[in-house]
């Protein structure tokens, strides 16, 4: 619809008449006790308003408005945490808007951050970060450098060793069909004893499964995702492999060959427990090492390159320190010097272990045997905890499967991942009927 007006035209009579144009407004005329009536429902919702308590006003957010308790939470959060924080409602969100600044600087942060990022190096190994295959390879993961920036949004401790890491400094999460690999079979002491004793920290007997504090100490990995620093998660797929083939070879090879007992299986000669030297039933034993092709190894690795850095696993460093210490102290001040102009001028930095030079002797712990042939050779004998044998079932045996019921969630079991407990069907059975027994105790409280 469309209207033309005539501008030129000065007396309109149509437009004269609307006050708007005009200039004038009639006064609306209140009646004053429909006024005052107003006035009296206005004041009596604001009063009632006033007198229902605000639900979102408690204890915590009046704390969470307290600065000292604020960065004190802050600091083990991240920003991701601390937005959702936030978000909870507006009695939090007005408390927090105060100390924005200092809080968005006070989150976690990665234990990454300060180190240089490689420039050479960032496309590539960032590409070979996805490849499993790779970065299993113990001989190509020698690149300890920082690949990209650290980030702040997600940020947490690594499940395995506490390390905290970004996402960019952590591992790229598994498929989920090799979830199945990381279980352990637990022996019987661990898989009888009460689930809090196999936390770490240890936790009271009578903790049900469905508690706070339980649910951080097992494992999460299927449900929360695989959250590893490099060191820890970079040779998961390897050990996973290792376990399943001591099983495979387990499988194959009896109790029993050609009549007579083979001795596998009997006494402390099956599969040791999934937490090894923290098994609950663990025992102290005499452990043999052949060091003498360990020697050779890191000998080789000393000549050809002094300065590198040479990574042993703890036993064999321990083992070699103490012979080391050994031979020194019983062959008297002759072979000190020895050992001294063996080494020449050259000092390793602090931090460095310097590998046994072939001029150590046999001591203490290391025994000279002879073998075939006549040819001399050393042992390290130790005394390590072991962790208690594994119970073995027929039917895998006869099937050819392995870990069954682990991987089906029947038993309890142990993930070689994040090292932490997976709870098995008995133990959620025994929380549902714990809270079952504790609504009927309720509930015939109540009606008494």
């Amino acid at each position: 619809m469309a209207r033309f007006v005539d501008l030129d035209e000065e007396d309109d009579v149509e437009l004269r008449g609307n006050p708007v144009w005009n200039g004038l407004l009639p006064h609306r005329t209140v009646d004053s006790s429909d006024g005052r009536e107003e006035m009296h429902e206005r004041d009596a919702h604001k009063q009632h308003v006033a007198d229902v308590p605000n639900p979102n006003r408690n204890s915590m957010t009046e704390a969470l408005g307290c600065y000292p308790i604020v960065m004190a939470i802050a600091a083990c959060i991240d920003l991701n945490t601390l937005d959702n924080l936030s978000r909870t409602c507006r009695a939090i969100y007005q408390g927090l808007l105060q100390y924005r600044k200092m809080l968005l600087v006070s989150t976690l942060h990665c234990c990454n951050e300060d180190l240089p990022v490689d420039e050479e190096n960032t496309l590539r190994y960032r590409a070979r970060a996805g490849n499993w295959f790779y970065m299993q390879d113990i001989s190509r993961t020698n690149y300890t450098g920082k690949s990209g920036e650290c980030a702040r949004d997600l940020v947490s401790e690594c499940r395995r060793c506490g390390t905290v890491v970004c996402r960019n400094c952590a591992i790229k999460p598994p498929a989920p069909i090799v979830l199945r690999d990381r279980h352990r079979r637990l022996c019987a002491s661990c898989t009888k004893a009460p689930l809090g004793r196999l936390g770490n920290p240890q936790l009271p007997p009578d903790t049900p499964v469905d508690a706070e504090q339980m649910q951080q100490a097992i494992c999460k990995c299927d449900s929360e995702g695989v959250w590893l620093c490099q060191p820890c998660g970079r040779t998961i797929r390897s050990d996973d492999y290792d376990y399943k083939g001591i099983w495979r070879w387990r499988n194959q090879y009896g109790e029993v060959l050609g009549g007579l007992g083979t001795g596998i299986g009997d006494a402390d000669r099956g599969v040791i427990c999934g937490r090894e030297s923290r098994c609950l039933g663990a025992q102290v034993k005499e452990q043999e090492t052949d060091c003498d092709a360990e020697d050779a190894r890191l000998e080789a690795d000393y000549s050809s390159s002094p300065s590198s850095v040479h990574v042993g696993t703890p036993s064999t460093a321990t083992g070699l320190a103490g012979s080391l210490h050994s031979s020194t102290t019983t062959t008297g001040g002759g072979s000190s010097s020895e050992f001294g102009s063996s080494l020449g001028a050259y000092s390793p930095p602090p931090g460095h272990r310097t590998p046994s030079p072939a001029v150590v002797g046999p001591g203490y712990a290391r025994h000279e045997i002879e073998g075939i042939g006549g040819v001399v050779k050393t042992k390290l004998v130790r005394m390590v905890r072991v962790g208690a044998c594994v119970l073995e079932w027929e039917d895998e045996k006869a099937k050819g499967e392995i870990l069954g019921r682990e991987t089906q969630g029947r038993i309890r079991s142990w993930c070689g991942w994040c090292w932490r407990v997976i709870p098995g069907k008995k133990d959620y059975d025994a929380a549902r009927e714990r809270a079952a027994r504790e609504k009927e105790a309720g509930e015939a409280r109540e009606g008494s």
